[in-house]
């Protein structure tokens, strides 16, 4: 029912949901368990919060990229055609900041029904979402307390929406410390990792036989090529060299202008999102821009970003006219092995459940969406709606899928998928 709106930033805006721009003048709020909420908004209010933001990521044992500071201002300075929707709500408790939540303020309609949404940034680039939490601040109330802080500000809002949160994000282990009587979990899809503790002597037997054969073949075929040369960029002229390159490869293909179209390198900010993105980051050593040329020529290539011990490839490519070699097939064992060879990283996420991942034989995990109604009518009505697709839902996967014909199957798949995220 409520379909997340998905675009490619101020070229596709009609598709992220109008932003509301009520009379909105925010004050900060002190609610139970004494915490307070002062929110900051737009690129000002991100800047002013950058030291809080930072102690808060202090005290989190767990850190992924989109928890970074440097996350969000590179969104909002190169993909956010509206950046005062943008409310960053700190929770401090005395003068020690406690939790961020980074959220969108916006409209959509639904059924001929207008709702008011808060919900994390929407992108077709911002894949993971999550608050972001103290790991002392996890077993506080904390979506209570904002929810009422919102009543008492008079803020309009029906529906709080989170996106792409992994199974372990501080959304849902709060929630699950805390159950919110209107909130409402739904599964989203997958999140497919490597673990890197081990070798790759105990990996390759994890991979099909004919897996390991084609590249065994790839890499006969990549050795006959002029030149070689294997990059695995985190500083200097090499890094600004390695994202320009990464750029360039990634829209050799199918993505490219004769294909989807979906290239970085045709959208003017998301090229302008990964060179802020790859800047910010490499001042504190959290950015990799792995390449594989031949001839001078880049040939396959990831941008990857490293928080903590993990290291997220949130983008790769690879140039179609060297298939035979599989480059990019070549990249990922080299930075497995890599990874495997460096102590510091111990997994590989991949970000999405991408079908070429099987090959490696990865791990997943979960992601999952929250709802958060307001008693409002279009929050009731919402939180209502979405009950009952759920309950349909259920009813046609345990007795109705498998006694109808496939021809009615599909079409009533098509239906579901309409009315469920």
């Amino acid at each position: 029912m409520f379909r997340r709106p998905h675009s490619y930033g101020a070229q596709d805006d009609s598709k992220k949901g109008s932003f509301v721009k009520p009379d909105i003048s925010l004050s900060g709020g002190v609610d139970i368990t004494g915490v307070s909420i002062t929110p900051y908004r737009g690129m000002s209010g991100l800047e002013a919060l950058r030291e809080k933001w930072k102690d808060v990521l202090s005290g989190m044992t767990r850190r992924r990229f989109f928890h970074l500071w440097e996350w969000y201002h590179s969104y909002l300075k190169c993909l956010e055609p509206e950046p005062d929707a943008m409310f960053f709500f700190l929770f401090s408790r005395g003068d020690a900041p406690a939790a961020v939540f980074p959220l969108r303020l916006s409209t959509i309609s639904r059924f001929g029904v207008r709702f008011n949404l808060l919900s994390f940034p929407s992108h077709n680039h911002l894949l993971l979402c999550d608050i972001v939490c103290r790991e002392d601040a996890i077993g506080l109330p904390l979506f209570q307390i904002f929810t009422r802080y919102l009543k008492r500000q008079k803020m309009p809002w029906d529906v709080i929406c989170l996106p792409h949160l992994l199974e372990d994000a501080c959304a849902i282990r709060m929630l699950r410390k805390h159950a919110h009587p209107k909130a409402l979990l739904q599964t989203e899809g997958r999140c497919d990792f490597t673990d890197t503790t081990g070798s790759y002597e105990m990996l390759l037997p994890k991979l099909s036989r004919n897996f390991r054969k084609s590249i065994k073949q790839a890499r006969k075929h990549l050795h006959q090529l002029p030149d070689t040369e294997i990059s695995f960029a985190a500083d200097g002229q090499e890094l600004e060299d390695g994202v320009e390159a990464f750029m360039v490869v990634e829209s050799s293909g199918w993505k490219g202008a004769s294909g989807a179209g979906t290239a970085i390198a045709l959208h003017p900010e998301l090229m302008s999102f990964y060179r802020e993105l790859t800047h910010s980051l490499s001042m504190s050593g959290n950015v990799r821009i792995n390449t594989i040329s031949a001839g001078g020529r880049c040939i396959a290539a990831q941008f990857c970003v490293l928080v903590d011990d993990t290291a997220y490839m949130l983008k790769i490519g690879y140039d179609e006219v060297y298939r035979r070699c599989a480059p990019g097939k070549i990249l990922n064992e080299l930075f497995i092995q890599k990874c495997m060879a460096d102590s510091d990283i111990n997994f590989i996420n991949y970000v999405t459940d991408a079908a070429w991942h099987e090959d490696w034989s990865p791990e997943s995990c979960i992601k999952l969406i929250c709802y958060i109604f307001n008693d409002s009518m279009a929050g009731i009505l919402g939180f209502t709606g979405l009950k009952l697709s759920d309950i349909a839902k259920s009813v046609y996967q345990r007795w109705l899928k498998s006694r109808v014909p496939e021809k009615i199957q599909k079409r009533v798949s098509t239906i579901v998928h309409m009315l469920i995220p």
